[in-house]
């Protein structure tokens, strides 16, 4: 089925201060012609866009575009309206919704039947990688690829949220930091509970310490996670899958407290947590060190760990994944993470293979 059009005729007259009597007028139909070309009812003739054109002073590009390809049959699109992020990933789309919050750009929107018209050229997002975890650097690096062939786009999700993703084939790059940084293969169980008898790489990118932040000069004097559970201090609470969530956890079991003691705000992310920190909405929040240098807030750790990537193997010949993995192993990526600070870089691009099990 043809589809109509889409016209920016109306948007150009109204800032032309015309009415529609007026360009009808002045084009020569009638006023309920110009209506169903303004709303995309009606295809003009090339006669009649040459005139619209003229009479608004315009390009006929200006007035009209060609509707953008719509892709059948994509994975969790969502409802009709819904902004999403696209990839092919094997022999399927996915999408994942925009938060409706986000002023990130989408590309692609749900139409009424259930498909997505893309907003992008399809076959460069179909070259691109779509990278889910939650370390901030994932955004820099994201950058550094482009959004074009080749490209990535960082999907921020939870340690079990990003091996969730790519176990369901969702991503094709997951990111994962629930492992304590002395153990270089702690992760590998948990890889294979995702993903049992598939055969993955699993590349590092990161190093960092994770702890408690505070507010700047730490006014309560707090000198652990015992002062926050003996004066109920409001934290931060992030998803249990998070690795900050871990690690609360595991610091509150040793004195005697558990999560379910303490309240504060939900939040998504270490950035998100960080901002509850500083205007005052939490006391307290466990999150990675970069990010509470970033924000100017006291820092006291609790944990160092590794930040990995885990890539499934049949998606390592992918354009965008073999892109990534270049970029980990140049010196100039290298230099820009340590310039953001707190990052140990030593792991970058240091990869093995994990076999199917």
């Amino acid at each position: 089925m043809n589809r109509p059009l889409h016209s920016f005729v109306g948007r150009k007259r109204a800032r032309a201060g015309l009415s529609l009597t007026d360009l009808a007028a002045r084009v020569g139909i009638s006023r309920q012609a110009l209506s169903a070309i303004e709303t995309g009812r009606s295809t003009p003739s090339t006669a009649v866009a040459l005139r619209l054109a003229a009479a608004l002073r315009c390009r006929v590009e200006e007035l009209f575009a060609l509707p953008s390809p719509v892709l059948p049959d994509v994975d969790g699109p969502g409802p009709p309206g819904t902004r999403v992020v696209l990839g092919r990933v094997g022999e399927r789309w996915v999408a994942h919704a925009v938060s409706a919050r986000s002023t990130e750009a989408a590309d692609g929107l749900v139409d009424e039947a259930g498909g997505v018209e893309a907003l992008q050229d399809p076959s460069l997002l179909a070259q691109r990688v779509l990278v889910a975890g939650c370390a901030p650097v994932l955004g820099a690096l994201a950058m550094h690829l482009g959004q074009g062939a080749g490209g990535a786009r960082w999907l921020q999700r939870t340690s079990t949220g990003a091996l969730r993703d790519l176990a369901q084939q969702r991503t094709h790059v997951a990111g994962l930091h629930l492992a304590p940084a002395h153990q270089p293969t702690a992760h590998d169980p948990l890889i294979r509970h995702h993903l049992p008898g598939v055969a993955v790489l699993v590349v590092g990118l990161v190093g960092w310490r994770e702890g408690l932040a505070l507010p700047a000069g730490n006014p309560a004097g707090v000198h652990g996670v015992a002062d926050v559970a003996e004066r109920g201090l409001r934290v931060a609470q992030r998803p249990a899958g998070a690795g900050a969530t871990q690690v609360l956890a595991r610091e509150l079991a040793a004195v005697g407290s558990n999560a379910s003691d303490l309240a504060g705000p939900a939040v998504a992310s270490h950035v998100d947590a960080a901002h509850a920190v500083l205007h005052g909405a939490a006391d307290a929040a466990v999150l990675v060190e970069p990010v509470a240098e970033a924000f100017g807030l006291c820092f006291l750790p609790l944990a160092e760990e590794h930040f990995e990537l885990v890539v499934r193997a049949e998606h390592a010949q992918h354009r965008g994944v073999q892109r990534l993995l270049d970029q980990l192993t140049t010196v100039r990526f290298a230099r820009e993470v340590s310039a953001m600070g707190a990052y140990d870089t030593a792991p970058m691009g240091q990869a093995r293979r994990l076999e199917a099990a």
